[in-house]
């Protein structure tokens, strides 16, 4: 299938046009930021420009028009216009952020280990249930680094030593996936493919020369999953 692209809107605002990080609570009138019908009207046509762009992209499976409530707001106008703007592809409203019922996905970011929040009555019929995001289980290979400086960093509680711990830590992300998967969790996102400058959170290096975990090892951890292509 190749990659699977789940595209997000660009957040806007800044950090005083953002609202309470509420999550999946259910949503008190701070879940939303207010924002002036200028900037909404900008955030819109913004959104059904990317959209305009991207659409025959036939990768893109999924529209993200917020992102742990950066810039969140108008939350379930917003969400009623993506449905509409394109009924072909689910809409992950705000994906870790303030959850409002509009969409077809609610997603919880959890590092490092992946959780979910569970709630029957709110969303458990209605909603795709995923984690956004999840892991980071950073590694800093000499040499193959943005900058080697005290500011590198990884979810967690310190850098693994080595890969073998590193694997540890990686298999047991997966092992808690598991668990969720036989809850009815759909997907989960691991952060991250490759390095960003000091996030050493990459399965690849910042200048991809490196591979920390081997397909080996990925191919092993991953087979607990028992992901199976369907018709």
């Amino acid at each position: 299938l190749g990659l699977l692209v789940w595209q997000d809107q660009v957040s806007a605002g800044e950090m005083h046009d953002w609202p309470q990080w509420t999550m999946l609570e259910p949503e008190p009138a701070e879940a939303d930021a207010a924002w002036d019908d200028e900037g909404h009207g900008q955030f819109l046509a913004e959104y059904d420009a990317m959209v305009a762009l991207l659409f025959n992209h036939p990768c893109i499976v999924v529209w993200v028009p917020f992102n742990e409530a950066w810039g969140q707001h108008r939350t379930m106008e917003v969400g009623r216009l993506a449905v509409a703007r394109d009924e072909s592809r689910h809409i992950n409203i705000a994906s870790g952020g303030n959850f409002w019922p509009v969409g077809h996905i609610v997603d919880q970011h959890n590092y490092p280990d992946p959780a979910f929040s569970f709630d029957k009555k709110r969303f458990d019929q209605d909603f795709i249930k995923v984690v956004g995001e999840f892991g980071g289980h950073g590694f800093a290979e000499k040499g193959h680094m943005f900058r080697e400086t005290s500011s590198n960093w990884g979810y967690g509680s310190g850098l693994p030593e080595t890969r073998e711990e590193l694997a540890r830590r990686y298999e047991s992300s997966i092992e808690h996936l598991v668990e969720l998967k036989a809850s009815g969790i759909a997907a989960g996102v691991y952060t991250q493919t490759t390095d960003v400058e000091i996030e050493l959170n990459g399965l690849i290096t910042y200048d991809r020369r490196v591979i920390k975990l081997s397909t080996s090892d990925l191919n092993r951890i991953h087979a607990q999953l028992e992901l199976k292509a369907t018709a």
